[in-house]
């Protein structure tokens, strides 16, 4: 499992952070693994396209069913995931490689810190190195009826004070 670092928990609510955060982290992975397929075929159709003689400023054929996919399965992925209505207004509209989390599985050996301090409430904060700057990632989940879900996510470099806001997992 991911270094945990707890962060204002009392020693009741460190035992969620199991139940929390190896969840949560998977569901990552999944979403950074199916960013980096879907940029891999879209990938290989303007690859094609371009030996074909297709212009470099047309979209290749096949690709807007791609892209329809991407949004499928996104939302499959993440909608059980997340509290009603949090992915309304949201949904990749690109991709890419690599993926958005996929720092979490290149062994960067970046810790994952868990703070909870009622029973309807964790946050989870992790982050990953990029060149200078750290860029980092806190989800505020809450219990729903099959489990934690996201009720919000917010990002922001190390080289900042506030947090902003993400509407996409």
């Amino acid at each position: 499992m991911d270094e945990i670092i707890f962060l204002d928990t009392p020693e009741r609510y460190r035992p969620m952070a199991a139940e929390i955060v190896p969840p949560l982290l998977a569901l990552l992975r999944e979403r950074s693994a199916l960013e980096e397929e879907i940029w891999n075929r879209l990938n290989s159709l303007r690859k094609e396209f371009a030996a074909g003689g297709g212009s470099p400023n047309q979209l290749p054929p096949g690709s807007l069913q791609v892209c329809e996919e991407y949004q499928r399965r996104y939302q499959e992925l993440a909608a059980s995931r997340c509290i009603p209505g949090f992915l309304k207004n949201s949904g990749p509209i690109s991709c890419a490689r690599p993926g958005k989390y996929s720092f979490l599985g290149s062994g960067s050996g970046e810790p994952v810190t868990f703070t909870m301090k009622t029973a309807r409430k964790a946050v989870v904060v992790t982050g990953c190195p990029r060149s200078s700057l750290r860029f980092l990632y806190r989800f505020t989940l809450r219990p729903g009826p099959e489990g934690w879900l996201i009720a919000k996510i917010e990002y922001h470099h190390s080289n900042e004070t506030s947090w902003h806001m993400d509407h996409d997992l």
